[in-house]
């Protein structure tokens, strides 16, 4: 009876451990192999009007995505301008305000956590609603910026149809929503990180004369360079992944205010150009891959040559 029990319980643990390890499986079999491979195979296909079916046309769509590039009025030329410009903006002004801001509330100012729970709350909001609201604040008839403006005499500065359709103001409103909305989410990692320093170090470093903007450089950032670097590396990532702002913030007019990233070329040709042109999206989706991989492993290598991760 003892061995019949023990055997059950055997079986019964081998069932469990089956059963949760069968969902992250089927996750990464669906989600990952079969949506690559298939993007990888629609990419050498294309969609017959007449039959309505798929044929294969060979590197007839890398040809045709070439054209569109070099064409006259194309949105890809300034959707890779676009998407490089936020790479730049994330690594070399996002994550330095967040460590900047994260130091000042880990030297405990006062009020350093209601200041922290302030810097967060756009990042636990919606991204609908925040880009809503962030939105009406720039509106040009509803929002109070452009209220303010004509007030205090600056209303020639407002364009007649609102920041996020004039083309010389879009992009710009766009990159101000990332620095608004993301720097919270870093401060709460940085910040985490920050308050792992052992004291010791602190006190060593304050022994030796370090000033505040010395310690800040010679000890804390070299301390959290681990995730220092994963916020760079996720930073180098969204070249090739970010669209929700631009869509939300600017819809249907992303093209004619110059707010097209190459994410947003992809979700645009897959969700809203037919069928036909879901070849197209996945043809950029594959040179992305292609192209991406080894920067991101390349960026990977730099960021932890000169921030190593230190045990403590």
């Amino acid at each position: 009876m003892k061995r019949t029990g023990m055997k059950k319980k055997r079986v019964a643990e081998a069932v469990f451990i089956c059963t949760m390890l069968a969902i992250p499986v089927l996750h990464f079999a669906l989600f990952w192999v079969y949506i690559n491979f298939d993007t990888i195979a629609l990419s050498f296909q294309k969609f017959n009007m007449d039959t309505g079916k798929w044929s294969w046309a060979g590197f007839l769509n890398y040809k045709t995505l070439w054209q569109e590039f070099s064409k006259a009025g194309s949105v890809l030329p300034r959707g890779l301008f676009n998407s490089f410009s936020v790479f730049l903006w994330n690594n070399f002004v996002i994550v330095p305000v967040s460590i900047f801001c994260a130091y000042i509330l880990y030297k405990k100012v006062p009020c350093s956590g209601f200041f922290k729970i302030v810097y967060f709350l756009p990042s636990i909001i919606s991204a609908v609603v925040l880009t809503l609201a962030y939105s009406f604040m720039f509106d040009g008839s509803l929002g109070f910026l452009p209220a303010f403006l004509q007030k205090i005499g600056l209303g020639k500065i407002v364009p007649f149809d609102g920041y996020f359709a004039d083309r010389r103001y879009a992009w710009w409103m766009i990159l101000i929503y990332g620095l608004w909305s993301g720097v919270g989410y870093n401060i709460v990692l940085v910040s985490g990180a920050m308050s792992r320093i052992p004291e010791e170090v602190i006190e060593a470093g304050k022994l030796d004369g370090l000033s505040t903007f010395k310690e800040l450089f010679h000890v804390t950032i070299p301390m959290i360079g681990s995730t220092i670097g994963t916020l760079l590396l996720l930073g180098t990532t969204v070249i090739f992944t970010y669209f929700l702002q631009p869509m939300l913030l600017l819809g249907d007019n992303a093209a004619n205010a110059g707010g097209y990233t190459i994410a947003l070329y992809i979700v645009t040709n897959v969700r809203n150009n037919g069928t036909a042109q879901m070849s197209l999206g996945a043809t950029l989706g594959v040179l992305c891959a292609v192209i991406g991989t080894p920067v991101v492993f390349l960026c990977r290598k730099f960021i932890d040559k000169f921030l190593p991760a230190y045990e403590y």
